[in-house]
């Protein structure tokens, strides 16, 4: 289903997806990634893994100039990366800050953050999604749809790194505060109104 030269097609980005792996099921891409980034990657290197039928997932690398206090805030730009590539391919979705999107009222798509840090700075940050596939959907897209999808992720998110970069928090701030923001099913318990 995902292939590197499909979603290179795609790729517009500057800095991520400079080197992108793919692994099969099993492999959680933090965890490969993690490794890479203390062997020395590069930043923007991506590592993408799947499981037919169940789940797709990709992760970059990036060592941001940022200190360990803002990771949060660093961290929503992979939603708003989600959100925006999601929009792109017309699909109807509601992110629930800060790390998760719903598609037709469930949950499928989930931010993946790690940041790495030495005393009161970041080494680096992975940031990526995990998307459920449900098996009809699976069947359903044809292979390039989701190499386009993840193209569309790298892009967004390579973007909203340069405006990070470029305008710090405030940016995301006001990027998240126009979005829609949907509840979780543990929010909506605690309000008790279901709403």
């Amino acid at each position: 289903m995902l292939s590197i030269p499909l979603i290179r097609r795609d790729l517009v980005s500057d800095l991520v997806g400079r080197h992108i792996y793919l692994f099969g099921a099993g492999s959680f891409v933090a965890d490969v990634l993690n490794r890479l980034a203390e062997a020395g990657a590069l930043e923007g290197t991506v590592v993408l893994a799947e499981e037919e039928g169940a789940r797709v997932a990709a992760a970059v690398l990036l060592r941001p100039d940022l200190p360990a206090g803002e990771v949060p805030v660093f961290s929503a730009i992979a939603t708003l990366a989600l959100f925006d590539a999601f929009e792109d391919e017309g699909v109807s979705v509601t992110p629930v800050w800060p790390d998760r999107l719903i598609v037709d009222g469930e949950t499928v798509v989930r931010g993946i953050v790690e940041a790495t840090s030495s005393v009161d700075h970041v080494r680096h940050v992975l940031l990526g999604a995990e998307i459920d596939v449900p098996p009809s959907e699976y069947g359903r897209r044809r292979a390039s749809d989701w190499n386009a999808l993840i193209a569309k992720f790298l892009n967004a998110l390579d973007r909203w790194v340069a405006a990070y970069a470029a305008r710090g928090p405030a940016a995301v701030r006001a990027a998240i505060h126009f979005r829609p923001c949907g509840m979780s099913a543990a929010s909506q318990a605690t309000r008790g109104d279901g709403r």
